[in-house]
C-alpha cells in the first residue's frame, strides 16, 4: 500500500471520528 492510500485512509477515518463526535453532541 502506498503512502499517499494511508494517508487519505488516515485523514477519511480522522474526519469521520469528528462527525460521530459532533452527531453524539448534537443529540
Amino acid at each position: 500500500m502506498s503512502i499517499v492510500v494511508f494517508t487519505v485512509l488516515t485523514i477519511g477515518v480522522f474526519a469521520l471520528i469528528g462527525l460521530i463526535q459532533r452527531g453524539v453532541e448534537w443529540l
